[in-house]
């Protein structure tokens, strides 16, 4: 009997399973996926496992030279392998699940609720020093904002001047603005997080503010090409994007982060860390554009399938066997994602203990981040890897906010994990910001965050001195 038959697993049904378990309760969710990836791997085979564990592949060799290592996908003619050569290992397990220690499960804040804001780079470089910088936690205090989101390193550029990474903002050279948070912070009593960008690592935008060519890449992929991700057509950037992204699957680029995360955990007396980016760019598979084809992601997945995922098209035409494949591909990118936020966690939780983490993730359903950014965060609060996932759910009015976060608040349990919604306040009355934060007051969150500084005028800022006082009277009954 045909095995894909006897498993149900049809081109349509790949779809559709991961449709039904997008949709499941957290619990229900993680335990699907799990039976789904083993009932992958059982028709896969498990041989290529075995004889791995049995006897490692060497790793193979990747040129650190520009020269040889900004090559792109075409550019491997040792990985071109068909995908129609018989080749194709269907013997290939790929990882499934995340490594689970006592030590990353997240922790009970006893605090009430979160008032948070993202402290942007531009009202960080426009404050210019520590005392006009002052002049913003001032302002934070007076809105009964408790708790700030320091943009730390952006576009691969940190804000302070760093021994890992390759260049400081040069906006920010006159000073060190992360120590100015922290000794504000404890000035006016609020928390200070690291906002950390992690596999972004360069912005066109930015580029014209520091005066470089719109095609540089950024200081870390200038020295170090082989870090890149590309797009399925060899391009860094895929068409339309502005901000080239490193390779996930890379170990160097992994340690890179780490270390980066832990100079500044070591250095700044903060109380938490937030990583960003923590995926891969927005990809479109039905149009043809998708992303995460660097050297060491493509090495990994042909020695794992002897396939090369750059052959693999995202448009099956209904072959059984293509969809397999594609599944795999997109599965395999998720891990390298999912697997390196447990190492972060795992760090980060034995080397500095009380920093609360937490990630900036898109609100949308499951199924559709899993396909265009593979970005499975769901996973990682259903493992306890962070303390707060905090829900980019941006939107325009009250109803379209409610129907963003209501999967993740009403439907959903993610243990000890605390949901935090966050609101934009750009071209956002202050009125309808209201109303979100009144909506969340009734709901099971963590509290709320806004994006960004920015945007906190007079008339915003009015509005939610207001509105935490009132939120702080309620809470004061509460507790009595």
């Amino acid at each position: 009997m045909d095995t894909h038959s006897f498993f149900g697993l049809t081109a349509s049904g790949f779809a559709a399973t991961e449709q039904t378990i997008a949709g499941q309760s957290p619990r229900r969710r993680s335990l699907s996926r799990t039976i789904y990836s083993g009932l992958l791997a059982a028709v896969m085979g498990l041989g290529a496992l075995e004889g791995a564990i049995a006897s490692p592949t060497p790793h193979r060799t990747i040129a650190s030279s520009a020269a040889s290592s900004a090559a792109s996908p075409a550019a491997s003619p040792t990985l071109l392998t068909s995908i129609s050569s018989e080749t194709a290992a269907p013997n290939a397990q790929l990882p499934t699940t995340l490594p689970a220690q006592p030590q990353q499960i997240a922790r009970n804040r006893a605090q009430s609720e979160v008032r948070s804001i993202w402290l942007d780079r531009e009202t960080i470089v426009n404050a210019r020093n520590a005392e006009g910088l002052a002049q913003i936690y001032e302002d934070f205090r007076a809105a009964g904002i408790n708790t700030g989101f320091v943009e730390s390193v952006i576009a691969c550029y940190t804000i302070y001047p760093s021994d890992v990474a390759p260049e400081q903002n040069r906006l920010t050279r006159d000073w060190d603005p992360l120590q100015a948070a922290v000794d504000l912070g404890k000035v006016y009593d609020m928390e200070v997080h690291a906002w950390v960008w992690l596999f972004a690592v360069g912005n066109r935008a930015h580029n014209r503010i520091l005066g470089q060519p719109e095609s540089y890449p950024g200081p870390i992929l200038s020295a170090r090409p082989d870090w890149a991700g590309f797009d399925n057509q060899g391009n860094l950037i895929i068409p339309g994007k502005p901000k080239p992204f490193m390779d996930p699957a890379n170990p160097e680029v992994r340690q890179y982060l780490i270390d980066l995360i832990d100079e500044i955990a070591t250095r700044y007396d903060i109380d938490g860390i937030q990583m960003d980016y923590v995926r891969y760019p927005f990809q479109d598979a039905v149009a043809n554009r998708t992303f995460g084809y660097g050297t060491a992601a493509r090495e990994q997945f042909y020695e794992l399938t002897g396939v090369d995922p750059v052959n693999i098209p995202s448009r099956n035409g209904g072959d059984r066997r293509l969809a397999r494949l594609w599944s795999q591909w997109t599965h395999f990118r998720a891990q390298q994602v999912s697997t390196f936020v447990a190492e972060a966690s795992a760090h980060l939780r034995q080397h500095h203990p009380g920093l609360t983490l937490s990630a900036a993730v898109f609100a949308d359903n499951s199924y559709y981040r899993h396909h265009a950014i593979q970005q499975n965060w769901e996973d990682w609060a259903d493992q306890g890897l962070l303390d707060w996932i905090v829900l980019m759910s941006y939107a325009d009015s009250t109803q379209e906010f409610s129907d963003l976060i209501e999967p993740w608040v009403m439907e959903s349990s993610f243990y000890s994990t605390q949901i935090i919604p966050g609101i934009r306040l750009l071209n956002l009355p202050a009125a309808e910001a209201r109303n979100q934060i009144e909506l969340l007051r009734e709901l099971p969150v963590g509290g709320y965050a806004l994006f960004a500084a920015d945007n906190l005028d007079g008339e915003v800022r009015s509005m939610l001195a207001g509105v935490n006082v009132e939120g702080s009277a309620i809470a004061s009954k509460q507790e009595d």
